[in-house]
């Protein structure tokens, strides 16, 4: 987000790094007192007298954009191993019953 990040942009960023940490871990749903923070610090920041200039909040949206990836990827990745546990569950349960 630049060289001289501001004390507000330097908050984003902790609390963007902190949602990705949590996502990474798959602990997504732990991120959502984060995420509302991040959602407030956002709107105060842009009510401001200092509001944020148009390259910070295009930095911030990207952040977001592929914290989302990654939260969806991760997301998929569960589906699957929880399908891949029924499938073979229920492939030891068709052959305990032969």
């Amino acid at each position: 987000m630049g060289q001289s990040l501001s004390a507000k942009a330097k908050h984003i960023n902790e609390l963007l790094n902190n949602i990705e940490a949590l996502v990474q871990s798959n602990k997504a749903d732990e991120a959502k007192p984060s995420m509302d923070t991040l959602n407030i610090e956002l709107k105060n920041w842009c009510e401001s007298d200092a509001p944020p200039k148009a390259q910070e909040l295009e930095t911030i949206q990207a952040a977001i954009n592929t914290i989302s990836k990654q939260a969806m990827a991760k997301k998929n990745e569960s589906s699957k191993a929880i399908i891949k546990q029924k499938k073979t569950g229920k492939a030891i349960s068709a052959y305990k019953s032969v």
